[in-house]
């Protein structure tokens, strides 16, 4: 006996084939009026093609846009993507990133500094994270001159 889960986790899965089916009918029933008197290998054959490029469309589309909005970013992911994105830290010194954010994980010659920037869980592929380090790169003068969040190599 197949369970409730089980019928979720299908129907989640195959979602966007099932849009692609959908919308593909409807184009089809828009579109059968001005194929009326064509031959019917011709109508079948652009009813496939609508059929498959839609399917593959909705399929591309919707497993971004399903993983896009089944990522959920942590507390500490939400803070630094804040402090990287208003660009707040760009002119400070080291002393005051330290005294900001505390000692970096790793100084690379001392640039850049790099700190833990969190996690994104993403539940559409059953609570795969990812791990992000935030990068404080520093000019001659050892003035913040730029800031990156970029995916943990090797995490």
């Amino acid at each position: 006996m197949i369970d409730i889960f089980t019928i979720g986790v299908f129907r989640f899965i195959f979602l966007p084939y099932i849009i692609g089916i959908k919308i593909s009918a409807i184009i089809i029933c828009l579109i059968r009026k001005k194929l009326i008197g064509k031959d019917k290998i011709f109508r079948n054959s652009i009813y496939a093609i609508i059929i498959v490029f839609c399917v593959l469309l909705s399929r591309n589309l919707g497993y971004s846009v399903m993983n896009y909005l089944s990522a959920k970013p942590d507390k500490v992911y939400s803070e630094i993507k804040k402090i990287n994105d208003s660009k707040r830290l760009i002119g400070l010194s080291k002393d005051e990133v330290i005294n900001l954010l505390g000692e970096p994980l790793s100084k690379h010659n001392d640039n850049p500094y790099i700190y833990n920037a969190g996690i994104v869980t993403n539940y559409l592929f059953l609570g795969e994270n990812d791990f992000y380090e935030f990068f404080i790169y520093f000019n001659e003068n050892d003035r913040v001159e730029s800031t990156s969040i970029q995916p943990r190599r090797g995490g």
